[in-house]
């Protein structure tokens, strides 16, 4: 697992209120918001990357933690998973072998294809669209699970994967400055939402635990 650490901003600000608001009031709204922010950050982010990678929600979110907020309550830390999704689940699509061969089947041998076949395609990056990976070939694995392989110099078969969760969010992917920067505003925005709905509840009576 490898995370990273976004700072929770406007907490200073925050911090004056202990003098008009009961110190127990103001701990009580600070908690609430972030467990508000904690509690929204994985769908956020698994959504931020689906709209631009070809990945399930729910392969995505196989590999994002919940965001724990440190002790001093001044940023979230957001884990990731480094296990790389195989191609078969960026939408793969096998080739073709081609048109049918001339002379098959009538004693005259095998002829080149009429057509050439398709190479195996898949869209990684949904902005760039499917791309073609020529060499690569669907095989069936140990868990009899569907993959797609290379056969490398050796002529050994090497699994095709495509870009882990915690590359494209950690500073490898395209998108990883821009995903992070969402992702810091959410935590703040969630926040905030989180410690004024508190303070409200409070003020009405309600949400003194």
């Amino acid at each position: 697992m490898a995370g990273i650490t976004l700072k929770l901003e406007g907490l200073s600000q925050l911090q004056k209120l202990i003098e008009f608001t009961d110190p127990k009031t103001f701990a009580k709204a600070q908690r609430a918001g972030l467990t508000k922010a904690s509690g929204a950050i994985k769908t956020q982010v698994a959504k931020g990357i689906g709209e631009r990678y070809n990945l399930k929600a729910a392969r995505i979110k196989q590999d994002i933690s919940r965001a724990s907020i440190s002790p001093d309550g001044t940023s979230a830390t957001i884990r990731f998973g480094r296990t790389a999704p195989t191609l078969t689940q960026f939408g793969m699509k096998p080739g073709s072998r081609g048109g049918k061969q001339p002379g098959l089947g009538r004693g005259l041998g095998w002829g080149k294809a009429v057509k050439p076949g398709r190479p195996l395609t898949a869209m990684v990056v949904r902005s760039d669209g499917r791309k073609a990976y020529t060499g690569a070939f669907v095989f069936i694995g140990k868990n009899g699970n569907q993959l797609v392989g290379r056969k490398d110099s050796k002529g050994r078969i090497r699994t095709v994967y495509g870009p882990s969760v915690g590359s494209i969010f950690l500073g490898k992917g395209r998108y990883a400055l821009e995903l992070q920067a969402k992702a810091a505003q959410l935590i703040n925005d969630e926040f905030m939402k989180g410690f004024q709905k508190k303070l409200d509840d409070i003020a009405r009576g309600y949400g003194g635990r």
